[in-house]
């Protein structure tokens, strides 16, 4: 999310029933679609774990702590065919939560980088048994969420697999059926056998991954795939031709910087085959509806309701001409259909950019349908305009590969212009939340989507530099500062501060943030608004040396800005899971010796250095902020 003001939530009176069961039944298929291991574990893959077994000494763990490992994800990127892939530890085919390493893998078999986070003395740490059942689980995390009810949740599956699968249903606390399975926890005591299961608000406001100990119920992790942000701190598609849509198009970010004009068939041939109202694959729309394979979007009034209703889509008949009216005399609901198509049109167009450089199927975008393809499909995002769960906000959820992300935008009351500001026109803030999803799935692999929860990590700096990247103008704007959420904010354009503490330029007199700064930093966001600083310093560094390219579509090759936008999508590919700063750095400069053999060693190093993220920095622990070095030198030579 960009930014957050907290709606009332909806609680109701507390259900104390549902003693401590014990285990008898363990669940069915809808766990929360973590590993997904192969019959036949592709060659990279079997390189990737006898690396890891072989040098386990390098990464400070015994050769036992790593003789049983899951791969839960594993797919190549075509561009440089580096192949990631993503192990976890198990004890006892269980899986040890937050053990995800990466490996990268080089199309000739040798070893790119490996970031590590396994666990070592596995066998001592681990210990738990299941006293507390999967019924009695739920109960327990609806309490700690406060969201208690006089009804009874119900087991709807449950079989005896090793990980004790499980679902329940309870209508009045979770949105969707919640799915439950067993792993190891780290603790202060040791890794402690847990009780892993997701809820859904039915408030939409969050949507938890909890982790409650299976002996005791404690709460031992809690997690939101929803990005809560506070407040200021070419070739084209022949398929559905004709398809129009009358919007604030790219590169305009929003109504600050012109009107809107007609985009005729925008879809990405390439990204979207058959066009933005597809789902089956086949020549021929199937809506005529703000609906297809990469996003529904639609008007959601309803505070704290699922009301994705066909009625609130914007229909542009069976011609697919979304032209509607928009006169900021009157009141947002009366430019409803117009909001609706500016929201289906950006989050297309970003599902279509991104794909060109390596957010597509394998890497776990955004599809209804993948068509064949690899990755889990039946995730289309959910745009949800004008919702009416809060205001001056807006936020992204982001579950596992195969589960639909969230994407919410709140209306902006302005008091002093005595008007109410519409966020679905803001193409920098959708493009911020959609950025959420691109991190959350690239860190770490597709099936974990919780991998950006430290202190110490850029999810809303990867968000923020995303959104300037890809409206960015020409190479001559870098002179000027760039603001985040200027236009929702009632500024006059994109180059005053926005809702971050400066805005972002290269001129240290205007924003002076370095690696230090994040010590005092508010988190996520103050955090976030520091690594978008140095992201900002590496695009303008190569945008100098390779030029500008007004198309965002063009390949790495093209332009300094392609090339920008290409290394830090293979970056979050190549991190380890909870990344710091040194380990996000590092990953870029692996994705420039993959992509390019590493002829841009030296600009990285300058850019980077001149925020304090020099040779010399030290991390210290990703789970702290505040234990980093600072240090501005390059290697000799540079």
């Amino acid at each position: 999310m960009i930014f957050k003001s907290h709606a009332p939530r909806k609680l109701v009176a507390a259900f104390v029933g549902l003693a401590t069961l014990t285990l008898g039944l363990a669940g069915s298929g809808s766990s929360p679609a973590k590993a997904r291991p192969s019959a036949q574990i592709p060659r990279a893959a079997q390189t990737a774990i006898e690396h890891v077994q072989e040098n386990h000494r390098d990464f400070g763990v015994g050769a036992a702590d790593v003789a049983d490992l899951r791969v839960t994800d594993v797919y190549r990127s075509t561009h440089t065919g580096v192949a990631h892939v993503y192990l976890r530890q198990l004890v006892d085919s269980l899986e040890v939560a937050r053990s995800t390493t990466t490996v990268n893998v080089m199309p000739d078999g040798t070893i790119l980088s490996v970031g590590s986070r396994l666990v070592s003395d596995l066998a001592a740490k681990s210990s738990g048994s299941v006293r507390v059942g999967p019924v009695a689980a739920v109960v327990q995390g609806a309490r700690l969420l406060e969201l208690t009810t006089p009804t009874v949740p119900v087991l709807t599956n449950a079989r005896h697999s090793r990980d004790r699968q499980s679902t329940v249903s309870w209508a009045d606390v979770s949105i969707s059926p919640i799915p439950l399975q067993l792993a190891y926890y780290p603790t202060e005591q040791g890794l402690r056998l847990a009780w892993e299961l997701e809820i859904q608000e039915v408030s939409e406001e969050h949507w938890w991954q909890l982790a409650l100990d299976a002996e005791t119920g404690r709460l031992l992790s809690k997690v939101d795939y929803v990005n809560q942000h506070a407040h200021r701190d070419q070739d084209r598609l022949k398929a559905a031709k004709g398809a129009k849509y009358t919007v604030f198009a790219l590169p305009i970010e929003s109504p600050n910087e012109g009107d809107r004009s007609v985009r005729r068939d925008p879809a990405d041939r390439k990204a979207s085959p058959f066009g933005w109202h597809d789902t089956d694959g086949k020549p021929g729309h199937e809506f005529t509806t703000t609906q297809g394979n990469n996003a529904h979007a639609y008007a959601d009034y309803t505070p704290g309701a699922n009301t994705a209703l066909p009625t609130m889509d914007a229909d542009g008949g069976e011609e697919l001409n979304f032209d509607f009216e928009l006169d900021f005399a009157n009141p947002p609901q009366l430019w409803r259909d117009a909001a609706v198509t500016n929201l289906f049109y950006w989050n297309n167009l970003i599902h279509d950019i991104a794909f060109r450089y390596g957010f597509d199927e394998r890497a776990g975008n955004f599809q209804a349908t993948n068509y064949g393809k690899k990755g889990e499909a039946a995730d289309d995002v959910q745009a949800e305009a004008h919702d009416g769960q809060g205001v001056n906000n807006a936020n992204f959820a982001t579950p596992p590969d195969g589960q639909r992300p969230r994407m919410q935008m709140f209306l902006w009351p302005n008091t002093a212009r005595r008007q109410v500001i519409d966020g679905d026109l803001d193409a920098g803030v959708i493009i911020h939340e959609y950025g959420h999803g691109i991190s959350n799935r690239l860190t770490g692999g597709p099936s974990e989507a919780s991998c950006l929860r430290n202190q110490e990590q850029g999810g809303e700096g990867w968000s923020d530099w995303l959104a300037l990247a890809f409206t960015a103008r020409s190479k001559a704007e870098l002179k000027k500062p760039r603001g985040m959420g200027t236009y929702v904010l009632g500024q006059e354009d994109r180059h005053q501060q926005g809702i971050r503490p400066t805005p972002y330029s290269t001129s240290m007199a205007i924003n002076p943030s370095t690696y230090d700064s994040i010590k005092s930093a508010a988190v996520p966001h103050g955090v976030g608004y520091v690594w978008a600083t140095m992201l900002w310093e590496v695009y303008a560094a190569l945008v100098k040396k390779h030029g500008f390219n007004r198309d965002i579509y063009g390949g790495w090759r093209s332009g300094g800005n392609n090339l920008a936008v290409q290394l830090v999508m293979d970056g979050m590919k190549m991190q380890p899971c909870e990344p710091g700063f040194v380990d996000a750095r590092d990953a870029i400069f692996d994705a420039d010796k993959a992509l390019t053999g590493g002829r841009n060693e030296c600009l990285l190093w300058r850019a980077f250095a001149k925020r304090g993220l020099g040779l010399k920095a030290k991390q210290g622990e990703s789970t702290d902020r505040a234990d980093g070095t600072s240090n501005g030198s390059v290697p000799k030579g540079c």
